[in-house]
């Protein structure tokens, strides 16, 4: 039998619900969807040894050695968990029937660790001694969602362009997903976006972004480094294209605590019409999330220098976020969000402004790779500039599917 499990710490609303789900599902002992969630919220950005422990125990559970492997691998990593990755590592090849094997990593667990109960199960084993089917390392999400916006406005790189001042109907989806590159360290992202509107056909966006990214272990500390290019379009002409270089850093500090760091660069291409949006842009932000019980808490804050062609646009800008979510009922979640963010404009004509996000979603898991999700989000920008002050109320409901 595995030793133990951990807790994981999520990136994002999707990561954690998908944490979540995964969680709730490997309690009631079904392994493959615990195993499937978890993959998801590894697509979404999270990043932890916790995480890729917990694909571990629940690919093993299902027979799904290979995979096993890859994570405990990737736990090993991490020196506080290297000598419960070894002697997970030897389970494994004895599933598969390889005694000489699963006995060189347990013969490495006595070096690794100063827990004497995995000391002595890795020596028991010692003492002792069916292949599992490959299996697709890539993993994916999709998503689609139908709604009301009673204020639409246009919204790129954080700046709001334009207000229309009417209500209407929509229609979203989203589609990612993100592949390892051969045994390498490497991995492929991808993925396409789509926002149609019944009415306001010219608020109408879709995109296609992709990038790859690099991971490596440096003490405690996972990192990754990559690229990222992405293209909108809007009411079906160009909008902006971009491309993006990025460094990203995180640890945990104890059982409950995990940090994380994150800086950007952008360089943006105004398409067409909006060729003002053409510039440069750079992004820091520091987050720490805790898990508490039923609860999963990040907190966030973000800082952005924006330099575009057209003056009006280029601000800098300070964020605060709290995200909090609740688990309950086996299947349900409940996610409430909150930031606020001021934004001081290189111009004097638009002087500064003040963002107030705030939103409640409800997530229901209907099966081990769909869930059902209903999301309120209320927005208030109160902007020196009278043409960008503004509220807006938006209603969504969709379903969401891991690949």
């Amino acid at each position: 039998m595995f030793v133990s499990s951990a807790p994981a710490f999520a990136y994002s609303e999707a990561a954690t619900q998908q944490f979540r789900s995964g969680s709730t599902a490997f309690q009631a002992g079904d392994y493959q969807k615990a195993l499937s969630a978890f993959e998801s919220a590894l697509a979404q950005g999270m990043s932890s040894p916790a995480l890729h422990f917990n694909i571990g125990v629940a690919a093993y559970r299902v027979g799904n050695y290979a995979r096993a492997e890859t994570a405990f691998k990737e736990v090993a990593n991490t020196p506080a968990m290297a000598g419960l990755a070894y002697y997970n590592l030897g389970l494994v090849e004895l599933k598969r029937n390889d005694s000489a094997a699963a006995n060189r990593w347990f013969s490495r667990v006595e070096g690794a660790t100063e827990d004497a109960r995995l000391r002595q199960l890795a020596a028991a084993q010692l003492g002792d001694v069916q292949p599992a089917a490959p299996t697709r390392q890539w993993v994916g999400y999709a998503g689609f969602g139908v709604g009301h916006d009673d204020n639409v406005a246009l919204v790129s790189n954080s700046d709001v362009l334009g207000i229309s001042d009417k209500a209407d109907n929509f229609a979203e989806a989203q589609l990612a997903f993100s592949t390892p590159l051969g045994e390498s360290s490497w991995r492929l992202d991808a993925g396409a976006m789509l926002v149609d509107y019944q009415d306001l056909d010219s608020f109408d966006q879709a995109g296609l972004q992709g990038g790859a990214r690099y991971r490596w272990q440096l003490a405690d500390w996972t990192n990754d480094a990559g690229v990222q290019l992405g293209y909108t379009t809007l009411d079906g002409s160009g909008f902006e294209s971009r491309r993006a270089v990025f460094i990203q850093t995180g640890r945990e500090l104890r059982a409950d605590l995990y940090v994380r760091g994150r800086y950007r660069f952008s360089d943006i291409d105004g398409l067409e019409e909006f060729d003002g949006l053409t510039g440069r842009r750079h992004e820091l932000g520091a987050f720490l999330d805790w898990t508490r019980a039923d609860w999963d808490f990040s907190f966030g804050y973000r800082f952005e220098i924006g330099d575009y062609d057209d003056g009006s646009l280029s601000a800098t800008r300070h964020e605060l976020s709290l995200d909090a979510e609740y688990g309950f009922a086996t299947d349900w979640s409940l996610l409430a969000e909150a930031s606020r963010r001021r934004s001081d404009y290189d111009s004097d004509i638009n002087g500064n402004e003040q963002r107030t996000e705030l939103a409640l979603g409800l997530t229901r898991i209907l099966t081990s790779r769909w869930q059902v999700f209903l999301r309120y989000a209320y927005t208030n920008n109160d902007a020196d500039a009278a043409a960008y002050d503004y509220t807006g109320n938006r209603f969504t409901a969709g379903i969401e599917a891991t690949l």
